[in-house]
């Protein structure tokens, strides 16, 4: 009786333990459920422009994935935050997260993954200039993306990507990717790209019109709420223009703009008050160009300042600034002030004469001329010059075709650096005079000397190496 008993307690107690393990596993699997459905979200709260609730949602999402080790979600999260943050110009902060992904994404096999992490990769290369990096990445991103079951969206987007990446250099294979991406994913705004493409390129009206007007048919209800309507309302209303239907035109560049406000794009907003202005002044309407080229202007500057070189450049007016403000202090404050200053006008001529001693064997860029050219071809060399001192944007993407290993190199000391300290390495490596890049940038020579003591601190490089000698051994 005894051993029936403790049989039939025995199996009761195997019972219990197989349905907490059950129920514990069916709580994982709702919890990663969970998960997966507020990744979607975020993806839907990204095209809808409500950046701090993807912010929000995707670290909620990176503590539950933790909790239940759920790697994949983390990973996904990562490189949600990574694309927010490059929306709003935050480079730094966005690869920061993409090298967190990466990290997870090396211990799990997951195309998903891995063709998410190489998209926003080469997202984030071509933003900073790198275009032929930005390819690299691009390509990885089509191999694992067309391992996919569902390759849909995700796909299509990519060579869409692939096709603004070639648009400058090779137009016939960025309409050729185009294509690509509008047949795995025949979407309204697929069709207007490649409407866009032949308004711009081919200047075709009928095959920019057929395409655009096709945009417009697939157009969903649900798209209402995303950014995708004001891209495609602001390419009707260029076509418009180009047919020059002027009223029509505005109507929808209008209806562009209530759009991108509404989904907080800020960046795109300057073109289309610019192109708003001429309809007006194509219509004789001058108070109303004048409007909204004001607009354009405040907000093409407001842009321009959010950029790197003007935070080096409201650095230099604060400091100068501080410099002038003395004549509010008192007397005695003012004696304080010039004997300090004293002191460091002394300091300073030691340091400039201990410099000048130092400069004294640094090469000059005529001397050093020749020794660059030896590596590079002559057109290239006088091609790049001329870049920087036109201050070119190509020059940063120019100067990655000639020195294909020089970035790579330089990311091995810091992956972070942002496209203006990218230049700048690039400049000094040409032998530029911290004179000289202060002229072709258009900024102040001490802007020059404050942007190349972050540049040591980034990559680690004392005081007493010479930046361009280190540059050298890394070309």
């Amino acid at each position: 009786m005894c051993l029936l008993l403790k049989l039939k307690y025995k199996r009761l107690f195997l019972g219990l333990l197989i349905v907490l393990v059950f129920l514990n596993g069916c709580n994982e699997k709702n919890n990663i459920t969970d998960i997966n459905l507020a990744l979607n979200k975020s993806d839907r709260l990204r095209l809808e422009g409500k950046k701090e609730e993807v912010i929000s949602l995707n670290n909620e999402i990176i503590k539950l994935s933790k909790e239940e080790n759920y790697k994949k979600g983390e990973a996904l999260a990562y490189i949600n935050l990574s694309n927010i943050f490059g929306t709003i110009g935050n480079y730094k902060l966005s690869q920061h997260f993409l090298k967190l992904a990466e990290k997870i994404a090396s211990g799990i096999n997951d195309n998903f993954v891995y063709t998410r992490l190489y998209h926003e990769y080469g997202q984030m290369n071509y933003v900073i200039g790198l275009t032929s990096t930005a390819l690299k990445y691009n390509s990885k991103a089509i191999y694992y993306g067309n391992k996919l079951d569902e390759k849909g969206w995700l796909l299509g987007n990519i060579y869409e990507q692939r096709a603004d990446f070639l648009l400058n250099t090779n137009k016939d294979s960025a309409l050729h990717y185009y294509h690509k991406g509008f047949d795995v994913d025949p979407s309204a705004l697929n069709s207007a790209l490649i409407g866009n493409y032949h308004l711009r390129q081919t200047n075709n009206l009928d095959s920019a019109s057929f395409y655009i007007n096709n945009a417009l048919i697939l157009l969903k209800k649900r798209d209402n709420l995303t950014i995708r309507p004001g891209t495609i309302y602001f390419y009707y209303a260029e076509l418009c223009f180009k047919q020059k239907d002027y009223t029509k035109a505005l109507e929808f560049y209008e209806k562009s703009l209530v759009i991108l406000k509404k989904t907080r794009r800020i960046n795109k907003l300057p073109e289309v008050y610019q192109k708003t202005a001429l309809a007006y002044k194509e219509l004789n309407q001058f108070e109303k160009e004048n409007e909204y080229l004001i607009k354009y202007n405040q907000l093409s500057d407001s842009l321009k300042r959010s950029g790197n070189e003007a935070i080096d450049i409201s650095v230099s007016e604060a400091i100068e600034k501080n410099d002038y403000s003395v004549t509010k202090y008192t007397v005695l404050y003012l004696i304080i002030f010039l004997s300090i200053l004293g002191v460091l006008v002394i300091l300073f001529f030691k340091y400039t004469k201990k410099q000048k001693n130092k400069d004294s064997s640094i090469p000059t860029l005529e001397e050093k001329q020749p020794e660059l050219r030896s590596t590079i071809p002559n057109e290239y060399f006088a091609e790049l010059l001329s870049l920087a001192k036109n201050n070119d944007i190509k020059f940063l993407n120019r100067f990655e075709e000639t020195h294909p290993t020089f970035f790579q190199n330089l990311f091995k000391h810091n992956s972070e650096l942002t496209r203006s300290e990218l230049s700048l390495c690039g400049m000094i490596l040409l032998g530029l005079s911290s004179k000289d890049i202060a002229d072709f940038s258009f900024i102040q020579h001490r802007s020059v000397q404050i942007k190349k003591g972050r540049l040591r601190k980034k990559l680690n490089i004392s005081s007493d190496v010479n930046l361009y000698n280190f540059f050298k051994t890394l070309s």
